[in-house]
């Protein structure tokens, strides 16, 4: 525990270690003067929850705990941390709810909790995250609609929901003017697409919407559209147009 109280550590890198359990300290005192703006613990053994004190790295910008065997809840402290811009919890056990603290990182840019075993709501405060690029849900046990609040990300531009259990249509993906990505595969997603979905970007788009219960017909923007340069459909209920 003694390496977080570091107060001058600036970077931690610890990546690629298997076959031994490690476990993060229960209980850490972080000084208010602590300067640590990098975690970065990837593919290891870690096990065990994800501690709260991490929240009080003031400093941090960039917390990768990916590939670990991280269990339990993500604190709803995580929140606290006011200066991250990539945050990657991806390949854990993690389980619970998404907490809605999530939606009171004002900087951040990269999101990415998929393949865990994350269940419960979308929460609508991450509609408040202005600075998102990329959101990365996919592979949980995650269920309900798409908030309305989501046509707020306006600086989104890769969205990552799929094999999960959403519902519901996608309309508050159509004021996304920098999407480009969007992946819903094996879902519950039902209606007709947007019209103005993708109208407002000029870069290649990537579309995968297979396996769920769209109706209605394509959008007729798609068959104009230059920069569109992936579309896998199957497994809805389209209309031919």
């Amino acid at each position: 525990s003694s390496l977080f109280q570091l107060k001058n550590l600036k970077y931690i890198t610890i990546q690629n270690n298997l076959g031994k359990n490690w476990s993060l300290p229960a209980n850490v005192q972080v000084g208010d003067d602590t300067q640590l703006e990098r975690l970065l613990l990837v593919r290891n053994s870690f096990a065990g929850i994800i501690p709260p004190w991490i929240s009080k790295l003031k400093q941090l910008q960039t917390l990768d705990l990916s590939m670990n065997n991280f269990q339990g809840a993500i604190p709803e402290a995580i929140g606290d941390l006011s200066s991250v811009k990539y945050l990657n919890l991806l390949g854990n056990n993690l389980t619970g709810a998404l907490p809605s603290s999530l939606g009171m990182l004002p900087v951040i840019e990269v999101l990415i909790l998929g393949n865990n075993a994350l269940q419960g709501e979308l929460p609508a405060s991450i509609g408040n995250l202005r600075t998102l690029q990329l959101l990365d849900v996919g592979s949980n046990e995650l269920t309900s609609t798409i908030p309305s609040s989501f046509a707020n990300l306006e600086s989104l531009k890769y969205l990552v929901l799929e094999s999960n259990k959403f519902n519901g249509t996608v309309d508050a993906l159509e004021p996304m003017k920098n999407l480009t990505i969007l992946l819903t595969r094996s879902n519950s997603f039902s209606g007709a697409l947007p019209d103005g979905l993708f109208s407002g970007t000029s870069d290649n788009v990537v579309v995968d919407i297979g396996d769920n219960k769209f109706t209605g017909e394509l959008p007729t923007s798609f068959a104009n559209m230059s920069n569109l340069v992936s579309l896998f459909g199957a497994k809805n209920s389209f209309a031919d147009n």
